[in-house]
């Protein structure tokens, strides 16, 4: 009896769809690898494995630090030094964790360990020159957080100079400021950032509304300033401002990290930027989170 054999159009359709499946696996698995690689993480480190703080990558605020706030003191009799309070919150709280206040100023290190209270706050008192013969006069806070023998590192902030010590204003959010829109295929990762037309801020003088003149908002795309939208007083409400109709949202992709601050000129006449919220895009969308830390003044 003689074999059978499958004609040559069925042999190349079975080869056709076996290749197809494989393709498919090897999507798939490599989509599952990518999913699981786009999650944000702290740089940390075990105790066993320490290298000292600078060896950790700060990230932005709002992964580790909830609050960070500051409030002046005042200058010294010669006026040379500047002093503030300091105090911030986690997100995880943590009764033993350690949390020390690391400040860089013109390439110079130095680090201040914070006190916990009951509640859950750390707190400290900064001291900081208001001039200096060196011609970087720029100032980076960060947090540095121990618990469970993991250190973890966070940026606080970064300043021009030690003027934001003095700075007295707060800025109130009532509303939001930014929406992620994601777009769909075939360009994943690719999303629009809008500034929320129902946005509305006041500025604080203690306890009491200020009122401040040049009031913009402002957009950042990796630390670049990519739109600047004039802010307007609200019907509604005295010294509260919202932003005005814009055009369009900036298009943003995976990887990117976009800000929205809030500048303006108080009756002091100084300029004063409060930093509001921040994300980092991703493949699956753009978490926005509040920032809450002292405005930048000049």
């Amino acid at each position: 009896m003689k074999d059978r054999k499958l004609p040559m159009w069925m042999l190349l359709i079975a080869v056709a769809l076996c290749a197809a499946l494989i393709g498919v696996v090897i999507w798939q698995g490599s989509r599952l690898r990518g999913m699981g690689m786009t999650a944000p993480a702290l740089s940390a480190q075990t105790s066993s494995g320490e290298t000292g703080a600078s060896a950790l990558s700060p990230k932005s605020i709002s992964q580790l630090i909830k609050t960070f706030d500051l409030v002046p003191e005042g200058k010294d009799e010669a006026g040379e030094t500047v002093t503030a309070d300091v105090s911030l919150t986690l997100w995880d709280d943590q009764p033993d964790a350690a949390v020390t206040l690391l400040v860089t100023r013109g390439g110079s290190a130095a680090s201040q360990t914070l006190t916990r209270n009951s509640s859950g706050v750390y707190s400290g008192s900064l001291t900081l020159p208001l001039s200096s013969q060196q011609d970087d006069q720029s100032i980076a806070l960060s947090a540095l957080v121990k618990g469970g023998g993991v250190y973890a590192q966070e940026r606080l902030g970064d300043y021009p100079n030690a003027l934001f010590m003095l700075a007295s204003l707060r800025v109130d959010v009532k509303e939001g400021g930014m929406t992620y829109v994601r777009k769909a295929l075939p360009a994943p990762g690719v999303g629009l950032m809008r500034i929320n037309a129902d946005c509305r801020v006041s500025v604080l003088d203690g306890s009491k509304p200020a009122e401040v003149k040049s009031a913009s908002f402002r957009l950042y795309c990796n630390g670049e300033r990519i739109k600047q939208l004039a802010a307007v007083e609200d019907e509604t409400g005295q010294y509260l401002y919202g932003p005005q109709p814009w055009d369009n949202a900036l298009v943003c992709q995976s990887g990117d990290e976009v800000s929205l601050t809030f500048a303006c000129t108080g009756e002091d006449g100084l300029s004063y930027e409060f930093p509001l919220e921040s994300t980092s895009i991703t493949e699956h969308g753009g978490s926005v989170l509040p920032q809450s830390i002292p405005p930048i003044v000049s």
